[in-house]
């Protein structure tokens, strides 16, 4: 691994120190803003899919206060990102009121979920510094993607990934990102990519870890393990190859390996017990493959997943080592003008070795279809039907129907859907043996899925080039929905169970501008989300662990200002939970770019949690204090 890493960095360093080419390869993705693809399986215009998407670019990504994905979403309207640790050592990800298995996570049109738990959801094995562009889509989705999306879609494409043959340009281009701070923080992103006539061939690597904070208690003492104070500390690496070639028939072919390692602190990551002094060590390896011939498009890919974590070092390891091998092939139909139809074939083989939750494996398949009809010149209407058979739940049917009318400088949008959310293997077969008071967590085999019906309306209003409005309102019904709970005070363990019926309703407003005063270059987004639950009759003593752990009310904020080299950027949120709980963060990132012949060098400087914010997101996992981090990034 360090030779590998050695030759990537020397090769890293003769690219930037290399005789510019006469065309520089394109560093963006090859789809403007008012292009998803992400709510259809094909490039679209946004505003006629009836949904509510959000774009953000690699340039919009790198002006804010971020290391990792995870901590971008926090600030994507809508999304909520559950985080146990910083610098996204881990988190859970929720929209719309979902539970954390409630959202479906895509790598270049490739499903990343891991079939045993939803917690890590946020373990990519591609640096920042390799995507291009990530979109978020609100709400249901399953009709096109299968089960767990229910809450939302977040989709995150690579360069390689988007590189078509019309958008080539020859060169080489290469990025290094320095980074440290307190408590011994450490960060390294570098990226290069190389563009032939008909190639595109990238490489990505980042180096992150600190020493940590010392863990305090409610009593403000250092909590203390057998090796001395508890400290919030960690290690992560992520690597990534890929290649994309373009043939002379058109047909595109395009392939991606990775690897993320993490060893951290996982204090009270998944309780909130005093004996909890838990460390946790993931491992997750990918690879995919995609061919894209005329209108076909047709992918594989596969994943797996390692987890060791130690609750204490009086107690056993759990070691798990899930894998999910997932494929779909489909094409694309234009009977007529105004008629658009996609269909396809998509299967699954996942499995899960365990000395906790034991040996097994799950096949499924599905059939989908997807149409695109413009009943009208103004008139938009998508539908999709998709069949699921899986041995977890059985047959399932989901369809969604949405619509858009669009005029100029607005459009109204609103649809109805159906969603499942599958249960996993933790849900299905966990079963610690921990001696603990009242902390035994049991998993239940005879789960069924989480069945969801959205409808939702909305208005987007452009009165100005530079600013966009939105306001959407939605209201679900879940059965059935999965939870750890006791039913009675004197219970003792938390059954995973289909505990109950849930009524969420939801507005989300969402404010976005691009404004350009004189020298000065503005981006700025701003949004709020409020939620409401019903679960119904719940008797006294009935306990949940994760029904009611979602925002009531959520602001988050993010701009970025540049003026000439000198760039300032803000990211803000603050939450308002379901059980009372409320607490604001603020993170800043200022720099300054210098031009060096063709390279550019820009220094920064960041603040974390610039308030000093004592606060936890996941039972009584501490969110990092103020942290100061300084920078230098090279770019040519």
């Amino acid at each position: 691994m360090r030779f590998a890493l050695l030759a990537f960095f020397l090769l890293l360093g003769l690219a930037l120190a290399a005789p510019a080419p006469a065309q520089q390869p394109t560093m963006e993705g090859v789809l403007p803003d008012s292009i998803v693809v992400t709510a259809s399986r094909c490039a679209d215009d946004a505003r006629t899919t009836g949904r509510r998407l959000t774009v953000w670019t690699a340039q919009e990504i790198a002006a804010l206060p971020v290391t990792s994905f995870d901590e971008l979403l926090r600030t994507v309207g809508g999304v909520e990102a559950q985080s146990r640790g910083g610098f996204g050592v881990q988190s859970d990800l929720t929209m719309r009121g979902s539970t954390f298995n409630g959202v479906l996570v895509l790598l270049d049109g490739a499903r990343v979920n891991d079939p045993m738990t939803g917690h890590f959801l946020a373990d990519l094995p591609v640096p920042l510094s390799e995507i291009a562009r990530i979109e978020v889509l609100r709400g249901p989705a399953a009709a096109l993607y299968g089960p767990d999306a229910l809450g939302g879609v977040i989709q995150l494409f690579t360069y390689t990934g988007l590189y078509q043959r019309a958008t080539r340009r020859t060169g080489t281009d290469a990025t290094v990102h320095l980074r440290g701070g307190q408590y011994a923080l450490y960060d390294a992103d570098a990226a290069v990519r190389h563009v032939t006539s008909s190639t595109l061939v990238s490489g990505a690597t980042t180096w992150q870890g600190s020493d940590g904070e010392a863990i305090r208690n409610d009593d403000d003492a250092v909590v203390r393990g057998p090796d001395g104070p508890v400290r919030t500390d960690f290690t992560r690496q992520a690597h990534t190859a890929a290649v994309a070639h373009t043939f002379a028939s058109g047909a595109t072919l395009y392939a991606r390996a990775g690897v993320d390692d993490r060893d951290f602190s996982a204090y009270r990551f998944y309780t909130d017990f005093p004996s909890d002094t838990a460390r946790e060590a993931t491992s997750t390896l990918w690879a995919q493959v995609r061919l894209r011939p005329a209108r076909w498009d047709v992918q594989v890919a596969a994943r797996q997943h390692q987890d060791e974590y130690v609750y204490n070092p009086q107690t056993p390891a759990n070691h798990h080592t899930s894998r999910l091998l997932s494929a779909h092939a489909l094409r694309r139909w234009t009977p007529t003008t105004a008629l658009r139809l996609t269909t396809g074939l998509a299967a699954s083989v996942r499995g899960i070795d365990s000395n906790n939750l034991g040996l097994h494996r799950d096949v499924a398949g599905a059939a989908f279809a997807l149409a695109r009809w413009q009943a009208a010149p103004r008139l938009t209407v998508n539908g999709s039907l998709r069949a699921d058979a899986d041995p977890g739940y059985g047959l399932e049917v989901t369809p969604q129907l949405y619509a858009a009318y669009t005029r100029s400088g607005w459009t109204l949008r609103g649809g109805l859907a159906r969603a499942v959310r599958a249960p996993n293997y933790i849900e299905r077969y966990f079963n610690t043996t921990l001696e603990r008071p009242r902390g035994r967590s049991l998993g239940n085999p005879d789960l069924r899925a989480e069945r969801a019906w959205t409808a939702e309306a909305g208005l987007d209003v452009v009165p100005h080039p530079a600013l966009a409005l939105h306001a959407t309102a939605f209201h679900r019904t879940t059965t059935d929905l999965i939870d750890y709970a006791k039913l009675a005070p004197a219970d003792t363990v938390w059954l995973a169970r289909n505990i109950l019926d849930v009524a969420t309703t939801g507005l989300e407003l969402d404010a976005e501008g691009t404004p350009h005063l004189g020298r000065q270059r503005l981006r700025l987004a701003l949004s709020y989300a409020w939620l409401d639950a019903d679960l119904g009759a719940v008797a006294d003593g009935v306990q949940y662990k994760y029904a009611l752990t979602n925002a009531r009310h959520l602001v988050q904020a993010s701009a970025a200002v540049t003026r000439g080299p000198v760039l300032l950027g803000l990211q803000a949120l603050w939450k308002d939970r379901l059980t009372g709980a409320s607490y604001s963060v603020v993170d800043v990132r200022t720099g300054y770019t210098l031009t060096l012949g063709r390279q550019r060098l820009a220094l920064t400087a960041e603040v974390r949690n610039l308030f000093d914010t004592d606060y936890t997101e996941v039972f009584g996992a501490p969110m990092p204090g103020r942290w100061w981090l300084i920078g230098v990034r090279l770019a040519r």
